[in-house]
């Protein structure tokens, strides 16, 4: 798997957390206005959990394939 492909992956990881936030955030101020929308919630654990699946995956090839960065190793 070339570098910029784990680049793209990780990034769209990265967006799948930030929508499944944005839709917390806003399951939250509708408990808090008293509108209560509860078909989102199973979707919004299901964006975590894939992101959380892939972010792993995707932790495993870089290490795999020994990528390296200077930014983090110093």
């Amino acid at each position: 798997m070339s570098l910029k492909l784990l680049t793209q992956l990780s990034h769209f990881i990265t967006m799948m957390f930030g929508i499944a936030l944005g839709m917390t955030l806003c399951l939250l101020y509708q408990f808090k206005v008293k509108v209560f929308i509860d078909d989102l919630i199973p979707y919004i654990l299901l964006i975590i959990l894939m992101s959380g699946c892939m972010r792993i995956y995707t932790l495993l090839l870089w290490k795999k394939n020994n990528y390296s960065s200077k930014i983090f190793n110093g």
